[in-house]
């Protein structure tokens, strides 16, 4: 039997030069049954998903699954990665969900829910009374009604979804001026796999002769550098003749540097406390005038030097285990 490429997801983030690896696709049941009833197939390479589909003798879908959609988990591996990364909501409490409505060849930007199991608990955030609370399905469809009031009044309520169908449930606070919305996501399978996000793909009858190619894009943090200078037994003309530049590399623009004295630090900054200086220990901090995006090969040529002579020809930049663009950088001479 032979197959061809239904559509495929990729993840690009401007952090890596050579692609981002780090997350896995998570199959749940129910997809996995409808990949299997299709003729589908997922595979996963380089980071990179690709679902294919069998084809006929004529070249055609042996099973065509127009119209259905199949769910997939994002499950995030690289426990650092909110360290670079721009996102707009905090992963850790929220999820981030990605649809191809109404395009279908494009995804959706991230939308923020909450992955519930088929029980859950929905916190009304709404004071005003009388209060009518609906829970509807992806489908627009009721699912339960509740009216508040001063009589039964109350600050939760609680959700059955048992025999429902997993996916976007939305609750709806409404008085009778506003109303307000809360997503969640149903899905108890997912919710245990303690994933990142979600991908829904609707198949439209177009994929099977133009495959789309969709794409998760991140942005990386724009932070500013910052070298912290720890200097022991130096002179004070020595000190004061310290300096950080950039020596600028081919395809990149240079970064200007400013000195700053303990006295000028901001709580934003390290304490000087905590960095030591007393006694033959002076602190001086050189910090970028402008953000600096992260990105995972290290910049060369930021340099430390001393009238003008480099010290140091490529002063360290943050990895990804660092909240922040912060180096301490120790320099020490020995007594005479």
């Amino acid at each position: 039997m032979q197959f061809r490429t239904l559509f495929t997801v990729d993840i690009s983030h401007t952090y890596y030069s050579q692609g981002c690896k780090d997350f896995d696709f998570i199959i749940p049941a129910d997809t996995a049954q409808l990949l299997k009833n299709g003729k589908l197939i997922a595979k996963i390479r380089e980071g990179k998903l690709y679902i294919l589909f069998a084809v006929d003798e004529a070249g055609g879908a042996v099973v065509p699954l127009t119209g259905e959609t199949l769910r997939i988990g994002l499950k995030l591996l690289n426990p650092f990665f909110s360290n670079f990364t721009n996102l707009d909501f905090d992963f850790h409490s929220s999820h981030a969900l990605y649809r191809n409505s109404p395009n279908p060849a494009v995804l959706n930007p991230a939308q923020a829910v909450t992955l519930v199991g088929q029980r859950f608990s929905h916190s009304i955030v709404n004071n005003t009374r009388p209060l009518t609370v609906t829970l509807k399905d992806a489908s627009d469809r009721v699912v339960q009604v509740d009216s508040i009031d001063t009589l039964n009044d109350r600050s939760s309520l609680a959700y059955d979804l048992h025999g429902q169908t997993a996916g976007v449930y939305t609750v709806t606070e409404a008085d009778a001026v506003s109303t307000k919305t809360a997503s969640y996501y149903a899905d108890l399978e997912l919710q245990q796999q303690s994933i990142f996000g979600l991908i829904e793909i609707a198949i439209d009858s177009s994929f099977y002769t133009t495959p789309p190619e969709f794409t998760i894009s991140f942005a990386a943090q724009q932070e500013t550098l910052k070298y912290y200078l720890v200097v022991k037994n130096y002179l004070d003309p020595d000190f004061d003749a310290l300096s950080v530049s950039d020596a600028g590399e081919d395809g990149r623009s240079t970064i200007s540097f400013i000195k700053v004295l303990p006295a000028a630090f901001t709580n934003k900054d390290i304490s000087p406390n905590l960095l030591g200086g007393s006694g033959d220990t002076k602190i001086v901090m050189f910090r970028s005038q402008t953000a600096v995006v992260r990105q995972e090969k290290a910049r060369q040529k930021i340099q430390l030097k001393k009238n003008g002579v480099t010290i140091i020809p490529h002063l360290p930049n943050p990895g990804i285990d660092r909240a922040n663009a912060d180096s301490i950088v120790q320099l020490a001479k020995l007594k005479p």
